[in-house]
């Protein structure tokens, strides 16, 4: 599965649902005053929020397109992009490859 599918949001956006509900259907029996009931609550707490800032993480990255990869995202991929220089024509709707820039030379 690619990073900026739509599959893994889903399955980003069912997780976080998920242990939502999950908090709110164990809440009642972690509402005693010891220690294994507290961390509980905060182990809940703390993996729904993880969840749901992933969620939130993922569309950023579907909209702004950070990382095209996983091992884009893990620092996997050590050989750097190709970027094109494209001219508009006057009306702006033409696109003409100017050059590209690769490895600091510049095609043409």
């Amino acid at each position: 599965m690619e990073l900026t599918s739509k599959k893994v949001l889903l399955l980003a956006v069912l997780f976080a649902a998920a242990l939502f509900v999950l908090t709110v259907w164990s809440w009642p029996r972690l509402s005693k005053r010891d220690r294994r009931s507290v961390l509980g609550r905060v182990g809940l707490l703390l993996a729904t929020q993880l969840s749901v800032f992933a969620v939130i993480g993922l569309l950023v990255n579907q909209s702004i397109g950070a990382y095209a990869s996983w091992a884009d995202l893990f620092g996997e991929n050590q050989r750097p992009g190709t970027v094109t220089h494209y001219e508009t024509g006057p009306n702006g709707t033409e696109l003409k490859a100017h050059g590209s820039k690769h490895d600091g030379e510049l095609r043409r």
